[in-house]
């Protein structure tokens, strides 16, 4: 199936239109409809929740099957320590569980990441 490229830019921009709305539908209610409490703690940690979403399958798909295709205990545990990604995830977990900022988490687990693979590479 193709798709001519006036089509794809079509929905590219409704894509954006839609995304606009949703994250800015907030600002235009009403004060009596703005979300409270627990909702609006929801909100506040959705980006950082869908990033979650998003890398943590990564990070542990194939932990498993480096465990056992490694030859003993500590061969394989050291390829799973050796994992940039698991690293990058690990500083990014200290850094937020030490400053509680989200930014400084993400800067240093791609910190990590990015200076693993370089090492690596």
């Amino acid at each position: 199936m193709s798709v001519s490229a006036a089509a794809l830019w079509v929905l590219i921009g409704l894509l954006a239109a839609v995304t606009l709305v949703a994250r800015n539908l907030f600002l235009v209610l009403p004060p009596r409809w703005q979300p409270r409490g627990a909702v609006e703690q929801a909100l506040r940690v959705a980006p950082l929740a869908a990033l979650l979403a998003i890398t943590v399958p990564e990070i542990v798909r194939d932990l498993p099957l480096r465990l056992a295709a490694a030859p003993g205990w500590g061969a394989g545990a050291l390829a799973v320590a050796t994992d940039p990604r698991l690293a990058g995830a690990l500083a990014l977990l200290l850094v937020v569980r030490l400053t509680r900022k989200s930014l400084w988490g993400l800067v240093a687990g791609a910190s990590v990441y990015l200076g693993l693979l370089a090492l690596a590479g």
